[in-house]
Parts: structure tokens; sequence; C-alpha cells
């Protein structure tokens, strides 16, 4: 049988998994150059994945215990990095197709006469919710994280 918190954490593993596929599956591939952000969205999404996958088992050895907190370190910082790029609307496929759009700027005005962009709480409420299963990792990792960062302060 297993307990209330492992049974919420295979939720939290299904709704990443499900959430990283819509995500991947939305990004188209860049021919030309190295995909910066691809490989960020793919950090973004495993990083957590392996802290959740940690915070279930006793880490016990002192090495277990530091590649714990440098995971959690990078995990938080690319969390923090593409949620910034979420909000502000600044991603590598952006840009790239940025150039290729700006000659069809004219037809394209009568079309975004009609579109109202979303408003910046409306985002970041999307994006939490979008990115929940990530937020929730990051969040029990930084619970069980804390009890080993105090002996180090």
């Amino acid at each position: 049988m297993l307990t209330q918190i492992e049974w919420w954490g295979g939720v939290i593993f299904v709704l990443g998994a499900l959430t990283y596929r819509m995500v991947m599956g939305a990004l188209e591939r860049s021919v030309n150059g190295f995909p910066w952000y691809r490989l960020m969205m793919h950090v973004f999404f495993l990083a957590p994945a392996a802290l959740l996958a940690g915070y279930f088992y006793p880490l016990t050895q002192p090495a277990l215990q530091y590649g714990y907190l440098a995971l959690l370190a990078v995990s938080l910082l690319v969390v923090a990095v593409m949620l910034v790029q979420e909000m502000t609307g600044d991603s590598g496929e952006d840009k790239e197709e940025g150039r290729s759009q700006e000659s069809s700027k004219e037809g394209a005005k009568a079309e975004a006469e009609d579109y109202e962009e979303p408003g910046w709480l409306m985002s970041v409420v999307g994006a939490i919710v979008l990115y929940s299963p990530v937020l929730t990792a990051c969040g029990l990792a930084c619970a069980k994280a804390w009890p080993m960062v105090q002996p180090l302060l």
C-alpha cells in the first residue's frame, strides 16, 4: 500500500511528464544553430524530476547530500530563468521567428486587432498552473534540503 506522499508524488510525476510532453511538442526544432531554449526546457523539467525522485530516499551519505543540494541549486536557477523568459516573452524560438515575421507584419495587423494580449497577472497565473509540477517538486526539494543546509550555515 502506498503512503499518501508516495501517491501524490506519483501524481506529480504523471502531471510533470504530461506537461513536459506538451511543452516539448509545442517547441519547433530549429535547423540552424544550437537549440539553447530546448536544452533549457529539458533541464527545466528533468532536474526537478530527479529532485522529486530523491525526495523519497534518505540521503545519509554526505556526497549524496551535496549532490542533492547542487542539483537543487541548478534546478532553482533554471526555473527562475525560464519563468522570467516566460513572463517577458524572451525565448530563442521567438527571436528566430521574429526575424522571419518582420516582412509579414502588415498582413497580421488585422488579425492582431482581434486578439488581446493577456495581462501580466494572467500570464503569471498561467505559468504557475502550467508549471505547477515543476514548482511543487522544487518546493518539496527545498523542504527536504533545509535540514541539510542548516549545519552549513
